[in-house]
Formats: C-alpha cells, sequence, structure tokens
C-alpha cells in the first residue's frame, strides 16, 4: 500500500478536485483506492456525494482512536474507490488528541489496519500545519502537492518542501512525488512565469490542469470530473494521464 498525502499550506490551490480526481482516475486503473478527508470542511466527503453530517462515524472518531478504518469506510460510485469521510466535528479532535500517546502517529497505526486492502491512500489534507497534516506526512510515503500559478501559491510550494525535509528526518520514507499545476490560465504573463518557476525547481506532472467552470459543477453533483463531463473533457484527460504517471513512479517503472 501507498499512502500519498495531498498537501499545501496555501488554501484554494485544488487539494480536493486533485485527490478525488486523481483517485478516480487511478480507480480507473483498478487499482483499489482510498481517500481520506482530514479536513474538517468535509470538502472531499462533500465533493464524493455524501452529507458529513449523515455518519454516525468519522474521522474524528479515527483520530481519537474511537473507531477503525473499517467502521467508517463508505463506497464511491467506483467499486475500487473507498472514503473515510469527515464532518466539522474533526476540528474538536485537534484537541482532543493533543496530550496522547504518540498523537503524530494515530493516522499511520489506523492505515496499517487496512493496508492489505488498497493499493493506494490519497489522504485530502487542510491548509495548515498542525497535528492532522503531521499524522498524515508521518503516515505517507510520498506528498503531492497542487498549485495554483500564483505568487502566493508559489510561496505556499516552497513552505511545503521545507516542511517535507523537516518530517522526513522522523519520517525518512516521505519525499515529494511531484506537483500538480492547477487552475491554469496560461493567457496572463505571471500564470506564464509563474508555471516556469515552478517547473525549474520542482517534479512536474504533465499536463497542467486548465481552469474550467466544469469542476464546480462536478463537485456539486458530486462526482470526479471523468463522471461529469466524460472522459473526452480535457480536464478529465489531464487527471487520467497524471494518474498513468503516478502509477508508473510508484511501481518503479519509466513515466508513461
Amino acid at each position: 500500500m501507498t499512502v500519498i498525502s495531498v498537501a499545501n499550506n496555501k488554501g484554494g490551490v485544488g487539494k480536493t478536485t486533485t485527490t478525488l480526481n486523481i483517485g478516480a482516475a487511478l480507480a480507473d486503473l483498478n487499482r483499489r483506492v482510498l481517500l481520506v478527508d482530514l479536513d474538517p470542511q468535509a470538502s472531499l466527503t462533500i465533493y464524493m456525494g455524501y452529507d458529513p453530517a449523515s455518519f454516525e462515524r468519522n474521522t474524528y472518531h479515527l483520530m481519537t482512536r474511537r473507531a477503525s478504518p473499517s467502521d467508517i469506510v463508505c463506497s464511491g460510485k467506483n467499486t475500487y474507490l473507498d472514503l473515510l469521510p469527515a464532518s466539522i466535528e474533526l476540528a474538536s479532535a485537534e484537541i482532543e488528541i493533543s496530550a496522547a500517546f504518540s498523537r503524530e502517529m494515530i493516522l499511520k497505526e489506523q492505515l496499517e489496519k487496512v493496508s492489505d486492502f488498497y493499493d493506494v491512500v490519497l489522504i485530502d489534507n487542510m491548509p495548515s500545519l498542525g497535528v492532522f497534516t503531521v499524522n498524515s506526512l508521518m503516515a505517507s510515503d510520498y506528498v503531492l502537492v497542487p498549485v495554483e500559478p500564483t505568487y502566493l501559491a508559489y510561496k505556499g510550494l516552497e513552505m511545503i518542501s521545507s516542511t517535507i525535509s523537516a518530517v522526513s528526518r522522523y519520517n525518512p520514507r516521505l519525499s515529494m512525488l511531484g506537483t500538480v499545476i492547477t487552475m491554469v490560465d496560461d493567457r496572463t504573463r505571471h500564470s506564464r512565469e509563474i508555471m516556469q518557476k515552478i517547473r525549474e525547481s520542482y517534479p512536474v506532472f504533465e499536463p497542467p490542469i486548465r481552469r474550467s467552470v466544469k469542476f464546480a459543477d462536478a463537485s456539486l453533483n458530486g462526482a470526479s470530473i471523468a463522471d461529469y463531463a466524460g472522459d473526452q473533457f480535457e480536464g478529465s484527460q489531464g487527471y487520467a494521464q497524471i494518474a498513468r504517471q503516478i502509477v508508473a513512479l510508484i511501481d518503479g517503472a519509466p513515466q508513461m
């Protein structure tokens, strides 16, 4: 089982959209995928078409050790895609576990319980470096960083890169898998310049994902972009291509 944190300290860069659509694309490649919603806003849970308030147990119970993954898992539309849902309750878990034994290792311990059932785990993180994000990084093999081609998002990329270096002293497995450039409007000079800076400094999965209202429409319909807009839509093809590259890296094969 390969665990990937989807993270960037800057909010609004497409973390949840990237988590869902890469997860769905990996499932279409017959990889058994588990999505983990580790954000109290529960955007990933909502994007999957669920009402966060409808679950008796969620990642709050997971992180407070009151439930195991198998107790809260729910299935997506693809039989290869499952979700550990979140709700606003999760916000209080950070305080509750502040004095817990091995608090930074809770998520790793929990995910080990389902390691035989999944090929890939994708964790959607909140845009901050708190105990949840540290848990995510300690549980992960890789970090995937969505980044919008703006100056502030680029600075967020620099911050998460430094965080990966710091956490890797305690989790030697951890490394940056690469970046996904999202919400692209390459008509602007600023966007083009920032994309060039990103490509010069970090590994980048291609192609960049262009801005489109269809992503928002897909989330409103609780669907991946491929399910909503079809697999011929440019954004669907982009995430499918990135998923194939990720599989190639995970498997140790040449990139496709």
